[in-house]
């Protein structure tokens, strides 16, 4: 799969991965830019972290 940002110059292959992980049994998910956001108490939890991070980044409100 490719896909780009919009302030991305040069396309580049981007491949999926999970981005959710567990520490210490709290969930967080991993940003682009390397942060890691969370905890959150379930996969489930986390994984609507990202959907709502994704929204915030594209300045759609939740």
């Amino acid at each position: 799969m490719s896909a780009h940002r919009s302030t991305d110059t040069t396309p580049t292959p981007h491949f999926r991965a999970d981005r959710i992980s567990v520490v210490n049994h709290e969930f967080f998910f991993d940003t682009r830019e390397g942060q890691l956001m969370g905890p959150y108490a379930s996969r489930e939890e986390a994984l609507k972290g990202v959907q709502d991070y994704i929204r915030q980044c594209q300045g759609n409100p939740g």
